[in-house]
């Protein structure tokens, strides 16, 4: 799903179900803490690691990019529910 097909479904809803909680399914697991927000830095990951981070969490910097392997998965302002 991208975020206009979102926006599409959520404007198909009647303001009541527009007042309850998301809810996203895992499974057999429920979220429902969810929050939206912007990604307020570009986020990267290396060729081996699982999680993807801000350069600044890290004590990296542009340079550090090309020398650690690193690629740019998302990018400062991009929207994430989270």
């Amino acid at each position: 799903m991208n975020w206009k097909e979102l926006k599409e479904f959520a404007n198909s809803l009647d303001e009541k179900l527009l007042e309850k909680e998301v809810i996203l399914w895992i499974e057999n697991e429920a979220v429902n803490n969810i929050e939206a927000m912007h990604l307020e830095a570009d986020y990267y990951i290396g060729e081996e690691e699982e999680g993807c981070y801000p350069l600044s969490d890290v004590g990296l910097t542009i340079e550090d990019i090309k020398p650690n392997g690193l690629e740019k998965v998302y990018e400062k302002g991009d929207p994430i529910l989270w």
